[in-house]
């Protein structure tokens, strides 16, 4: 039981996210395809393709996810502000939360043995980039006159930029971060509950994020020991 609680953190992290590298051979030859490689076909016209990528391995968990559609407009100005140019789109985005487990050490969980039930003290949730999928766009209008070809890249630097800021203040509203929370909560309660009842060690647990407030009733919780304190007394 000792071996399997007190590597607890480790299982659990590995448990909860998933690992990949993809490894880059030559440093130079990726360079040169992200800056400057363009592939054509036989007509000269080029072509959509990957020309370079990169897998990333995490340890942070997926909790929750926001969606919806976002409204943004950017305005533009030629001939010392004579001409103006307005452009607006409507678009769907998607923003996800996470909770960051990495960071998990023994002293995080704290066990009550007389009840059988852990405490685990984890990260706060935290927001992940904003992603807006402008290639969906239901609503995109640009007025003004002949719009020239630096005016339009100014207008879709600035909405873009917009709806993700826009999108980025959404995603950290106190309800929208209150249920993401929540969603934590029970996710990462299953998460701990499923790993110890499949190493035959059935406990309860509660989740708690990092900054929150312990209980006072020591009747109900006995937090004065850690979990490693407790296994190495009943060695």
């Amino acid at each position: 039981m000792a071996e399997h609680l007190t590597g607890l953190g480790k299982l659990l992290v590995s448990l909860a996210i998933a690992t990949a590298i993809l490894v880059a051979t030559f440093v130079g030859y990726r360079y040169v395809t992200e800056k400057y490689t363009v592939a054509t076909d036989d007509s000269g016209v080029a072509v959509a393709r990957v020309v370079a990528g990169r897998l990333y391995g995490s340890n942070e968990l997926r909790v929750s996810h926001l969606s919806g559609t976002v409204q943004s407009t950017a305005s533009a100005t030629r001939m010392w502000g004579w001409l103006k140019y307005v452009r607006v789109i409507k678009a769907p985005y998607d923003v996800d939360y996470f909770v960051p487990l990495g960071s998990l050490r023994p002293r995080d969980f704290r066990y009550d043995e007389r009840r059988r039930r852990l405490l685990v003290e984890v990260p706060d949730v935290t927001v992940g980039a904003p992603n807006i999928d402008e290639s969906r766009v239901t609503v995109d209008t640009t007025t003004g006159v002949l719009p020239p070809r630096g005016a339009m890249a100014e207008l879709q630097k600035k909405v873009s930029a917009k709806a993700t800021d826009v999108v980025a203040a959404k995603a950290r509203e106190p309800e929208n971060i209150a249920k993401a929370r929540e969603n934590a909560r029970a996710a990462l309660e299953r998460l701990f509950e499923g790993t110890l009842e499949a190493a035959n060690l059935p406990v309860n647990v509660e989740v708690r994020f990092a900054g929150e407030a312990r209980p006072d009733n020591r009747d109900q919780w006995d937090l004065t020991r850690s979990l490693e304190e407790v296994l190495g007394n009943a060695r």
